[in-house]
């Protein structure tokens, strides 16, 4: 296509798509991190576990297509089928807003933590008084709930 072309593409009077097209784009941006993120957790687990993909899709009574799509990052998982990841993997998989509030304390503070799936009863973190930006995270794994406050001086 020429320069010439494009350029009364661009001021032509029809309706174009290219507006609705980045609106889509951005509003799945944050979809596509979170899945490639549980893609990748998944994948971690299944290494330290030993699993094959296949052990995967049998355990989780789906086809090795099903568990090939939750791997590629790409896949819009339902909740459904996110916790059934959860309970046969023994990971946390629904608590990224936690973890981004642990990883932002991590690099305000400096300090580093090697991360691993075994989650105690109880989780504190605590911060100095003067630090500039305060946060109080808790976790019951009991109750699957999640307590998320922050206060910025």
């Amino acid at each position: 296509m020429s320069n010439k072309e494009k350029f009364l593409n661009l001021v032509s009077e029809e309706q174009s798509n290219t507006l609705q097209n980045l609106k889509e784009r951005k509003k799945n941006r944050a979809m596509l991190r979170e899945s490639q993120s549980i893609a990748y957790k998944v994948l971690m687990r299944l290494e330290t576990l030993k699993w094959t993909q296949k052990r995967l899709a049998e355990k989780l009574e789906v086809t090795p297509q099903q568990v090939s799509k939750i791997i590629s990052g790409k896949e819009n998982l339902t909740l459904e089928t996110l916790v059934k990841l959860q309970v046969v993997l023994e990971i946390p998989l629904l608590v990224t807003c936690i973890e981004r509030a642990f990883d932002e304390i991590m690099k305000t503070h400096k300090v580093e933590v090697i991360q691993d799936y075994d989650i105690p009863e109880n989780i504190t973190i605590s911060v100095k008084q003067n630090s500039p930006v305060v946060k109080k995270i808790s976790f019951k794994q009991e109750t699957e709930t999640y307590n998320y406050f922050s206060t910025a001086n």
